[in-house]
């Protein structure tokens, strides 16, 4: 039996994605089972993320050479959007590109093949030089690209464009020997902004890296390992995680000396994340437990809250994103987060600190949930913020921005409690019972 075709399988994950709303990680790996790591595979990855990265300005530049796109068949536009990523942007050879493209609509079943004359001709004459909508051309929806422009003003356009770029697998390092072990395991290594994350290509799955398999090296864009810098020295700290997922920060704050407690609402990721730290040889205290509401855990000295969010900061690995994002999904998310930033804030000691981060580029998950807490909430100050990267000011906290390297967007806030007795602030409110978020 001939195998499929590694553009039908692309084909395949787009429509997944798009239509099915099924996650791309999930959609991209079921495709690629059976596939050795080499060209086929590398294909199906860079065309999926591409499109999905590119859509919209894809979009806009087919749609100046079809009097109907609307109307045509999901897989065949789908094709005509890979067919173009690949031919404009991927610098596939454009004879090679059309002539692929075209092959795989022909064996699309009953009416579809015969559009594959349409596919010829467009992908012949399609041009991103057409594209003359700003956000379509930095590959973002109309109402997405409001968004960060009203938080970034004039840098939404590099951030966006920044976006579109393939970024290196990061590591990150728990051990000092750790891109001496990954380079035993055949992968290039070379630094990355802090000392230590490492841009990575592994030469095959990770999974199967010693490196990796032995705790030396955590997948972790540089950005997210930023946001624990903010803290400051926790050695010897009782320090709270919040949201802690897969225990990535967990185990940095861990590493760095701290008593860690990490707080996940979900029990099966809970799970996942202690097997992921145990991998790393760090052990903390996990509890399970929803901090919208107040935490069960005795005070701490430090927290880190990095909140669920919108993710807009991260398209370049999450592109479905712009597919799904609606202009209510930020204040949505504002609601939730401002009841776990009351939650996270209650639970630290007089004196303590917090850091707020959120890996979304936009105003209302941002600078405005920390200024509607402030206005609320009696004994907190907003400080400087002290991270290992290039930041811009934002509100009482600062962004930051996507670049061609690789970075994820963040917004990070730092908070500290005042030493003495907090009384209760009359204005403070219960922000999920609030008929408005803050």
């Amino acid at each position: 039996m001939t195998p499929p075709d590694p553009r039908a399988r692309a084909l395949g994950v787009l429509h997944a994605v798009a239509r099915d709303a099924t996650p791309l990680h999930a959609a991209l790996a079921g495709a690629l089972q059976g596939v050795a790591e080499g060209a086929d595979r590398a294909l199906v990855t860079d065309v999926v993320y591409g499109v999905l990265r590119w859509w919209p300005a894809l979009d806009a530049a087919l749609a100046a050479r079809l009097s109907d796109a609307d109307a045509l068949p999901d897989a065949v536009r789908d094709a005509l959007r890979a067919g173009a990523f690949e031919r404009l942007v991927r610098g596939t050879p454009a004879h090679a590109a059309v002539h692929a493209w075209v092959e795989v609509v022909k064996g699309r079943p009953g009416p579809e093949r015969r559009l594959a004359g349409l596919v010829n001709a467009v992908l012949r004459r399609v041009d991103l030089a057409d594209v003359r909508d700003p956000a379509a051309a930095v590959g973002l929806t109309p109402a997405l690209w409001l968004h960060l422009s009203e938080a970034l003003g004039d840098r939404a356009a590099e951030a966006a464009r920044a976006m579109l770029r393939p970024g290196p697998l990061w590591l990150t390092a728990h051990t000092a020997d750790a891109a001496r072990r990954l380079r035993a395991d055949g992968a290039e290594v070379r630094a990355g902004p802090l000392p230590t994350s490492l841009a990575v290509r592994p030469g095959r799955p990770l999974e199967a890296l010693a490196a990796f398999r032995e705790g030396a090296v955590q997948p972790q864009n540089p950005s997210s390992a930023a946001v624990v810098a903010a803290l400051g020295t926790v050695r010897g700290e009782r320090v709270l995680d919040v949201g802690s997922g897969h225990g990535v920060k967990a185990a940095q704050l861990a590493g760095a000396g701290a008593q860690v407690v990490a707080v996940e609402h979900d029990a099966r990721r809970a799970r996942v994340g202690s097997a992921n730290l145990a991998r790393m040889g760090f052990s903390v205290t996990h509890v399970v437990a929803d901090a919208t509401h107040p935490l069960p855990v005795d005070p701490v000295d430090a927290a880190l809250l990095d909140a669920p969010c919108t993710g807009t900061g991260t398209l370049r690995g999450h592109p479905e994103i712009k597919l799904r994002w609606r202009p209510d999904d930020p204040r949505a998310s504002a609601v939730r987060q401002a009841a776990m930033l009351d939650a996270v804030a209650a639970a630290v000691r007089p004196g303590g600190r917090l850091v707020y981060a959120v890996c979304a580029l936009g105003r209302p998950e941002g600078p405005e949930v920390v200024a509607a807490f402030l206005a609320r909430t009696r004994g907190w100050r907003a400080a400087p913020v002290a991270l290992p990267l290039r930041t811009v000011p934002a509100g009482d906290g600062v962004w930051i921005l996507p670049d061609d390297g690789g970075l994820d967007g963040f917004f990070v806030a730092r908070l500290e409690r005042s030493s003495g007795p907090t009384p209760t602030s009359g204005r403070r409110v219960d922000p999920l019972a609030a008929g408005d978020p803050p």
